[in-house]
């Protein structure tokens, strides 16, 4: 998929998430008693989701994605550089 498309659908579902949360939150669902207390946690958890994947859209490339040789050879030494606290 092309970069620029990819951001596009990304911001667009970064909006659907931010207002289906706004409205979870401010809107008609806060009076919504019994059952549809769970409808309502689980808008909640869509939101959410739908935020992260526009997130996972936005930046799709994890650290095997990445290029050079600094990359490549951490990615094959699984233990992590030294520290300032390591002795």
């Amino acid at each position: 998929m092309n970069v620029v498309m990819r951001r596009i659908c990304a911001v667009a579902v970064l909006l659907a998430g931010v207002s289906l949360g706004l409205w979870i939150v401010y809107g008609d669902p806060f009076g919504w008693r019994g059952g549809l207390r769970l409808l309502r946690f689980g808008l909640g958890l869509a939101s959410m989701g739908l935020i992260t994947a526009s997130a996972w859209l936005m930046f799709p490339g994890g650290r095997e994605d990445d290029e050079g040789p600094a990359a490549a050879s951490t990615a094959r030494d699984p233990a992590p550089p030294p520290g300032p606290l390591d002795v």
